[in-house]
């Protein structure tokens, strides 16, 4: 049984390699990192990080939602002091598609202006939610 669980980690750490060249190769990618925020993600041994920058932002502009294998994070611009008809903003939504299930992992998200570093631990379950509070 240990063998499996050690199969199944390496295909998840191998997918994750694989997707992650091919994320930050992707031309959208970049392309929203000029035009909302820029995010990056990597890995240590106990979890995968994403990391946004969300200059100009307090915690309460800032949403992290989940469903099954993608993590959304949502930004409210109209708290933004630069932005002159309220009304006409809409938020800045980036989307980030895992290669594998992400919702029943725990999931932890910490904001200290300007760095969102959301953490989803690889081997610590956590209750499933679809939105994640942040610290």
């Amino acid at each position: 049984m240990q063998d499996y669980q050690h199969e199944s980690q390496m295909n998840e750490v191998e997918k994750f390699d694989e997707w992650v060249k091919k994320f930050f190769l992707d031309p959208e990618t970049c392309a929203l990192d000029h035009q909302l925020f820029s995010i990056d993600i990597y890995e240590n041994d106990d979890e995968y990080m994403v990391e946004a920058v969300l200059e100009n932002h307090d915690v309460e502009d800032i949403k992290v939602c989940l469903s099954d294998n993608e993590l959304s994070i949502i930004v409210d611009e109209a708290h933004k002091p630069f932005i002159d008809n309220k009304a006409d903003t809409i938020p800045s939504q980036r989307n980030i598609p895992f290669p594998f299930s992400i919702c029943t992992r725990r999931i932890t998200a910490e904001f200290s202006n300007p760095i969102l570093v959301i953490r989803i631990h690889k081997f610590s379950p956590g209750k499933k939610a679809e939105d994640i509070n942040i610290e």
